[in-house]
C-alpha cells in the first residue's frame, strides 16, 4: 500500500505518468515484435539467401538514393509504388527488402505479409548496413 501511496503522491505524479507510459511502450514493442510475420536478417544472412534462385531482392528506396549503390539483381519499386506493383512480385519466391537504413523496407516487408507473401525478410540496417559490412554495391 506504500508504493501506491508513493507512486500516486502529488510531488511524484509526472514520475509515475513517466514510468507508466515507459512500461506501455515496452510491452507494445514487445508484442508487436512477437506479431510481425517476416524476418528482421543481417547482411551476412541475406548472402546466404542470395544463393537461393527463388529469392527477389526488393529496394524500395526513391530512384535518387540509388545513384549511391544498389544491389546486384535487385527489383526496384520505390516505397510509395509498391502497393500499386504488388502483383509483378511472385508470392512463391522469398522477398529481401531494402531500404537506406531498414525502417521503411520494414513497413513494406509487413505490408508484404499482410498480402499473403510467406517468406519476407527485412534487411536490418539497410543499404548503410550492408556497405559497412563490405558487401558488394553496384553502381
Amino acid at each position: 500500500m506504500e508504493i501506491i501511496d508513493f507512486l500516486l503522491a502529488e510531488d511524484q505524479l509526472f514520475t509515475t505518468i513517466t514510468l507508466f507510459i515507459l512500461i506501455a511502450l515496452l510491452v507494445g514493442n514487445i508484442v508487436a515484435d512477437k506479431l510481425k510475420k517476416y524476418e528482421d536478417i543481417d547482411a551476412s544472412a541475406a548472402t546466404e539467401l542470395m544463393d537461393d534462385d527463388n529469392l527477389i531482392i526488393l529496394d524500395v528506396r526513391e530512384q535518387k538514393e540509388r545513384k549511391a549503390g544498389y544491389i546486384k539483381g535487385d527489383v526496384h519499386i520505390p516505397l510509395s509504388d509498391v502497393k500499386n506493383q504488388l502483383s509483378k512480385l511472385d508470392k512463391n519466391k522469398s522477398i529481401l527488402v531494402y531500404c537506406r537504413s531498414g525502417s521503411r523496407s520494414a513497413h513494406i516487408a509487413g505490408l508484404l505479409t499482410r498480402n499473403e507473401y510467406e517468406k519476407v525478410y527485412n534487411l536490418k540496417g539497410g543499404i548503410q548496413a550492408w556497405k559497412r559490412a563490405k558487401m558488394p554495391v553496384s553502381t
